[in-house]
């Protein structure tokens, strides 16, 4: 669905991430990491000041780099701060399009987005445009890491045309174990691309992955329940990354009106051992209901 990808936002050698997976499988089967201990989280695209107070209830927040309540007041009870950044588009209202949108690499833009242009992940321009531009934009000041979204468009473009888009998918893991080996501390949650996640456990250090049990009807501006046979199947592609021992994380959508609702998406996710959160579909007010037993 990519809800969180809303405003925001050479080719390196290859092998590094074989060989960084490979080192770090046992780290990240050991239940020990960034996200130990970790029972709740927040994704919050809004500014207002006062919401500070109740995201510093959250083990993880999760924030626009370009607009966010003050960071000390967020961080006063030890959070996770992971500041978004978008992978594989770019949003017309992102601080720096203008700079890029005659490049090559800028795409059409994605059907189910208007203002979101997809990126060709391959090109040496989109490389340093994010890692050297996008990235360190990101995590200066006193956050933990990022929230990496829109991974999915990248995949999605090789495989319905793989003809034009072929190597998508390993430029983008190639992407990653650079933006880990430039920035070795930094926290890594990805959103979606959990077929990437698979095979960088040691430089993915969480997943996740939204509406697995709700979706949105963005024409009708209504929340919907998925059918259980979708929704089932739906978590069962997290299997493989919960058997590497990496943390999941699951955003789902509801109208906080409806307690009830909320209550069964937060108890079907703690049932399958995920960290949940549940919120209204613009993610621009911090919902409490996960902080709850």
């Amino acid at each position: 669905m990519g809800v969180s990808r809303r405003g925001r936002v050479g080719v390196l050698a290859l092998g590094v991430g074989a060989a960084v997976a490979a080192a770090s499988v046992a780290s990240a089967t050991s239940g020990v990491g960034p996200f130990a201990g970790v029972r709740s989280w927040v994704v919050y695209y809004a500014a207002e000041p006062a919401a500070a107070q109740e995201l510093a209830r959250f083990d993880v927040v999760v924030l626009d780099p370009h607009g966010h309540p003050p960071l000390p007041a967020i961080k006063k009870h030890g959070s996770l701060v992971l500041m978004y950044a978008s992978l594989g588009e770019v949003n017309t209202a992102h601080p720096e399009y203008a700079d890029i949108a005659g490049e090559p690499w800028v795409l059409a833009a994605n059907p189910n987005w208007p203002d979101a242009r997809r990126l060709d992940v391959r090109a040496a321009g989109y490389q340093r445009w994010l890692l050297d531009r996008v990235v360190p934009g990101a995590l200066a000041g006193p956050v933990n890491g990022l929230f990496l979204d829109t991974a999915d468009t990248a995949l999605e473009l090789e495989r319905s045309d793989p003809a034009r888009y072929g190597g998508a998918a390993a430029a983008l893991e190639h992407v990653l174990v650079e933006l880990k080996r430039r920035n070795p501390r930094a926290v890594v949650l990805l959103n979606g691309g959990l077929p990437i996640a698979e095979r960088l456990p040691g430089v993915v250090d969480a997943v996740a992955l939204e509406s697995i049990w709700t979706d949105y009807d963005f024409k009708a501006r209504a929340y919907r329940v998925r059918a259980t046979a979708d929704a089932e199947a739906r978590a069962a592609r997290l299997a493989p990354v919960t058997a590497l021992g990496l943390p999941v994380f699951t955003l789902d959508y509801a109208d906080g009106r409806e307690v009830g609702r909320v209550a069964d998406l937060i108890r079907l996710a703690r049932g399958r051992g995920f960290v949940p959160y549940v919120s209204t579909i613009g993610l621009d007010q911090v919902s409490t209901d996960t902080l709850t037993p």
